[in-house]
């Protein structure tokens, strides 16, 4: 291209590019483009499609924010694919960046360096540096760059991806750097992983392109079959490709995905509704089987000779491998024309290609394509060869783009044109693989060394290349300028989980993709989402689930946005056709995670069930929406209102307190009658009104109703309210019901004594009834009547409340009378008659007794009542009196006066013990008893008698010592038995005793003797005595002192001898009796050295002495006192005893014996008392 040329292109950039300011908010509708618009295009027709290019696009449904698209100045299609892609994406002009450089697609070092300085400044400038996450190149912008080296070859999108980052200084190097965003599972985010995603929007030519871009735009939502199309030749290095392959069918599966996994020698063509592919392209073993080779130029001869000029037509209907080359010899100058028919399909593309070899003239060759029936639809010239090529040169491949449908028949012509020989070899007609169907939103990887080597068209074919791939309906691929190796493709296994999984297309191919700064180049939209925006209907309620015609219907839609990004504009409709309505549509803004409720409000149709639909995006008018299509039904019935069939009263009149009974039917077609509720009222003479409540039973709903008092006479009506749990309600009246009647006067709560005796009070009770007159306003009389003896009842009244009495007279007959009941309101008299209702009984006579009966008797003792009887109906008293008494008990009676008796009691002797009952009645002539009287005693014994005849001791009065008797004559008798009694004295004293003297019946004599008896002091006795029936008594204490006179030490004398002492003393003890002994002790200080019994008079006692002892004290006792007395012990030299002293003679033993009595008294009664507490108590 000149300078010239190239200055215009850029004049022409930059009016477009203003066009696309002023024209970016709003454009108008789409326009088809043309199927074959050629590079490059005349600028009328690129015109034509940049007015014509489509508005809206994906703008305000996925946020393009983050996205710069970069665009060559110099190119037409460049900037024609900017204002389109910006456009349709909402992209602002501050984020396009228009780069001028040579419209090549290989480029130096130098020209990408100027590349990129231009735009890094522009990011830099315009502080987009951190904002942006996407750059997008388009046709136009050079593909690949060069150098230095064969291993620092790149492709420009690689590179710039790495602009202005962590990783700005690998740019140029040597072979790769790795992709820190390889194999994450995240969004992309420029800020933390250093680097952009690069994709290109390109394509064999403007239409492609745009059509990219379309397609785009349409994917949301679209479902496909995964095409995975293994080699299994492959081996070695190169089995981890089929492994990808292998592992991508796996887990799409899993994750719900259809696939076709292919491990067959066939390389996979012709497969529809595909929505992702991957296979080894060009490089499959089994790629080339279905070439047409050499396709029937050769025919077994080794050359054909032509003379003159000509035409030679060869035809074959089937491809031949090998065979031998076509040789022509041509003499003359004209042309020379050879021609052969190969049937082809509609709708693929093809290329044909071939080698000459010749000496002179000139050749070239021309494919014309026609239908079935012979017409041209197609003709296209191929490449030209003039001279001598010295050797076999290639005739220029002559690609054909997609035929038409109709075609049928391919004709190859070479003209051959000059003088010289020529030869012809490998005549080939290929077909452009794999020519699938694709959905919108298809992507695609192939492990071909050099896929994405140019977007130029007519390429030149090799291997294959994705331009085709974008041709045939890819919406995304990626492929390679130069050779990258496998381990730098887009593994198959991550990149189509990551994009079903909601990713962009970029994100999907940078993550499965291992390098940057290499070769490869991604073409396609990349924030192209398909499976990104999801939005599903989570709930769908209808607020009332039945409704009442003409009701409202409200359905409240709950849609959730479940994918990565908001939502606008997402259509969701309402299909009523089932109710006979129109739909209803509504239009929905949803960010992302965010859950919004739609409500559809619509009146209720006629009655029933019905199901409607509910629709997201039902018109796909929101591309990239994976729930498009989304349904959701809802169930809703009309209610059809309950009916009211009949209604009836039981009767046509009914007085005012009295009942009637209302019936209606009902009926509820659609919910039975068990939900149904009720309401009714009586409307009243006059236009009062009156709640009913009425019961249901099967279909018929029944009350009982009584007019109330205050309604005048007249008509009533009966009005019905039936409601369905829906709210369904029917009104309906029964005019004319029933005709309020005046109700005469009654009682109710009537009672009365059903037995009277004469004499006895009669009562009749009733409540006054009448619902036309107050109570008070009522007249009521009552008697009694039998045969013609009557009797009449006073009447006493409270308000309504009524009591009739009367006391029954003695003097009529008894029987069976009826009761005569007048009421009487000042209109309507009314005798109401109770026959035989009272039993007039006789009055049986009564029995008091006059005097008051003991509680005890006494055996042998006798009592006596006084008894009256009496009898109202019998004055004369003309009584007989009953009696019947217990055992043990005999009763007679005497009767001084009519109706007076004096009943005795005597209980007999020797009757058992415990309670006995009296029962007394009186009975009249008629047979009528009194009520008995029951007497109840105690029977009880006679208690023992005692008493002491006389007491004494002997000496006289009541004291005595120690040798004294005691004499007592005591009586004691049983009076209600001859057996005796028992006799026990008890004696009280220091230590009390009892002496049991046995039965005793009459007198009994006790003797006792004082000593070992009775201690000395105060003691006192009684008599007790005990019958056979436990019976006791007891006389008053008698009182008595017994004295005791102490031993006495007369004389005393003790003389030292070798031995010890001798000891001579003479004891005297008044009462001592004959036989006793006496205890002495002698003691030196307080130590013991004697202690013997003595008797009276003289006592000699000899001492054992251990040491000598100045003096002796000498203790006597009787066991009840003691005396003692101390004395000095005799020297022999002394030669004196105690009586022989001239001084005192024998006055000293005497009074100090005298003197020892009376301190020794107590100490000899405490010893008495020692002894006595060890003996057997008598």
């Amino acid at each position: 291209m000149g300078q010239r040329e190239m200055e215009v292109n850029k004049m022409r950039c930059l009016i477009l590019f203003l066009v696309f300011l002023m024209v970016s908010a709003t454009s108008p509708e789409v326009t088809s483009i043309a199927d074959h618009i050629e590079d490059p295009a005349p600028p009328a027709s690129l015109g034509g499609v940049w007015d014509d290019s489509p508005s809206g696009g994906l703008y305000g449904i996925i946020s393009y924010d983050d996205v710069v698209v970069v665009y060559n100045v110099n190119s037409e299609v460049s900037c024609a694919i900017m204002e389109n892609f910006t456009r349709r994406r909402g992209i602002p002009p501050d984020r396009v960046v228009g780069v001028d450089v040579p419209e090549r697609e290989s480029i130096d070092r130098d020209t990408f360096n100027t590349l990129r300085t231009q735009v890094e400044s522009a990011l830099q400038d315009r502080k987009l540096t951190q904002k942006i996450n996407y750059i997008v190149t388009t046709k136009g912008v050079p593909l690949r760059v060069w150098g230095p080296g064969s291993s620092g070859s790149a492709s420009v999108d690689s590179e710039l991806a790495l602009i202005l980052g962590p990783y700005a200084g690998y740019i140029g190097g040597a072979y790769w750097i790795q992709n820190p965003y390889y194999g994450e599972n995240e969004r992309f985010s420029r800020e933390k992983y250093g680097f952009y995603l690069v994709t290109r929007l390109t394509g064999y030519n403007l239409s492609d392109t745009l059509s990219l871009i379309e397609r785009a735009e349409r994917s949301g939502g679209k479902r496909g079959i995964f095409l995975l199309d293994v080699d299994p030749g492959k081996g070695g290095g190169y089995a981890a490709g089929n492994r990808w392959l292998r592992d991508a069918n796996s887990t799409l599966r899993s994750m719900g995905f259809e696939t076709y996994l292919d491990e067959t020698t066939t390389f996979i063509t012709d497969f529809e509704n595909c929505s992702g592919y991957a296979s080894w392209g060009s490089n499959d073993g089994h790629y080339s089987t279905t070439w047409n080779k050499n396709q029937g130029f050769e025919e077994g001869l080794n050359h054909w000779e032509f003379a003159g000029e000509g035409e030679v037509m060869l035809n074959t209907s089937y491809p031949y491998r090998g065979g031998r080359c076509l040789e022509v010899k041509k003499n003359t100058t004209g042309d020379f024309i050879i021609a052969q028919n190969v049937s082809v399909r509609g709708s693929i593309a093809y290329y044909i290609s071939g080698h000459v070899n010749m000496t002179g003239g000139v050749v070239h060759f021309t494919a014309e394509v026609f239908t079935s029936s012979g017409a041209l639809l197609l003709r296209e010239k191929g490449g030209t060869v003039s001279g001598f090529t010295s050797g076999w040169a290639l005739l220029r491949q002559l690609p054909l783009k997609p035929l038409p449908p109709t075609a049928s028949k391919l004709r190859i012509v070479i003209n051959i044109s000059g003088k010289g020989e020529f030869y012809f070899d490998e005549i080939r007609l290929l077909e452009v693989k794999p020519h699938n169907t694709w959905i919108p939103g298809a992507i695609a990887e192939t492990y071909v060394s050099s896929s994405g080597r140019t977007f130029t068209w007519p390429p030149y074919y090799g291997q294959s290349a994705i331009a085709d791939l974008i041709r045939e309906g890819v919406s995304g691929v990626k492929g390679y300028v130069y050779e990258p190796y496998l381990s730098a493709m887009a593994e198959p296994d991550i990149l189509f989980p990551r994009y079903v999984s909601g990713y962009t297309m970029g994100e999907s191919y940078y993550m499965a993709s291992p390098f940057l700064s290499w070769r490869g180049v991604v073409v396609g939209d990349p924030k192209m989402c398909p499976y990104g925006l999801q939005a599903e209907i989570t709930s769908s309620t209808v607020l009332k689930e039945v409704v009442n015609p003409g009701e409202e219907v409200r359905i409240a839609v709950n849609v959730t946005n479940i994918g990565f990004g908001d939502i606008r504009d997402l259509p969701l409709t309402l299909h009523l056709e089932e109710a006979g309505l129109p739909d209803l549509n509504a239009v929905i803004n949803i960010s992302q995670g965010q859950q919004v409720v739609v409500w559809f409000n619509f009146s209720a149709p006629t009655p029933g069930t019905y199901r409607v639909r509910l629709v997201l995006n039902e018109e796909e008018t929101i591309p990239f929406m994976s729930s498009s299509g989304a349904e959701a039904e809802v169930t809703f019935r009309v209610n059809s209102l309950p009916e009211v069939l009949w209604m009836s009263s039981s009767s046509p009149y009914v007085r005012r307190g009295c009942n009637v009974l209302l019936s209606a039917e009902v009926r509820d077609v659609d919910d039975g009658l068990l939900p149904l509720t009720f309401s009714s009222w009586i409307i009243g003479p006059g236009g009062v009104n009156a709640t009913l409540e009425m019961s249901l039973e099967n279909s018929t709903l029944s009350a009982t109703f009584t007019p109330p008092l205050s309604w005048d006479i007249g008509f009533a009506s009966l009005h019905l309210v039936v409601r369905d749990p829906w709210g369904g309600c029917v009104h309906d009246t029964l005019n004319d019901a029933f005709f309020v009647l005046n109700n005469p006067p009654g009682v109710s709560n009537i009672s009365w004594t059903t037995e009277v005796r004469r004499g006895s009070l009669f009562t009749l009770n009733l409540t006054l009834n009448d619902p036309d007159t107050p109570a008070h306003m009522l007249e009521v009389s009552s008697y009694l009547e039998r045969n013609e003896e009557r009797v009449e009842l006073e009447e006493r009244r409270e308000g309504g409340e009524v009591t009739f009495t009367s006391l029954i007279p003695a003097s009529i007959k008894t029987g069976l009378y009826d009761i005569h009941l007048i009421l009487e309101d000042g209109i309507n008299s009314t005798e109401l008659l109770y026959p035989k209702a009272v039993d007039v009984l006789n009055s049986p006579p009564s029995i008091k007794l006059l005097s008051s009966p003991p509680n005890v008797l006494v055996r042998g003792e006798v009592v006596k009542l006084d008894v009256l009887g009496e009898d109202l109906e019998d004055p004369k008293g003309l009584l007989e009196l009953r009696m019947e008494v217990g055992e043990g008990v005999e009763v007679s009676a005497e009767r001084p006066l009519p109706g007076r008796w004096e009943v005795s009691l005597e209980a007999i002797r020797n009757a058992p013990l415990g309670p006995t009952e009296l029962t007394i009645w009186v009975e009249d002539s008629e047979g009528g008893s009194s009520f008995p009287l029951i007497l109840t005693f105690e029977l009880i014994n006679a208690p023992p008698e005692v008493r002491i005849i006389s007491f004494e001791l002997t000496s006289p009065g009541n004291k005595g010592d120690l040798l004294s008797t005691l004499n007592a004559v005591i009586e004691a008798t049983d009076p209600d038995s001859g057996e005796g009694v028992e006799l026990i004295l008890n004696f009280t004293g220091e230590s009390p005793f009892t002496v049991n003297l046995g039965r005793v019946n009459g007198r009994a004599h006790f003797k006792m003797i004082i000593w070992g008896n009775l201690t000395p002091g105060g003691w006192m006795m009684r008599a007790t005595v005990v019958d056979s029936d436990g019976g006791v008594n007891s006389t008053e204490w008698i009182t008595f002192v017994v004295v005791n006179s102490p031993p006495q030490i007369l004389s005393a004398e003790a003389i030292a001898s070798d031995e010890g002492a001798s000891l001579t003393l003479h004891i005297v003890d008044p009462d001592l009796p004959p036989g006793h002994s006496l205890t002495l002790q002698v003691l030196s200080g307080e130590k013991l050295i004697f202690e013997g019994l003595v008797g009276m008079g003289e006592v000699t006692v000899e001492l054992n002495l251990s040491s000598p002892v100045e003096s002796l004290t000498l203790n006597v006792s009787d066991g009840y006192s003691y005396s003692t007395l101390t004395i000095p012990v005799i020297r022999p030299a002394e030669n004196a005893t105690l009586e022989g002293r001239e001084e005192g003679g024998g006055v000293l033993p005497v009074a100090l014996a005298l003197a020892g009595a009376a301190s020794g008294v107590l100490i000899a009664a405490y010893i008495y008392r020692q002894k006595r507490r060890g003996s057997v108590q008598r």
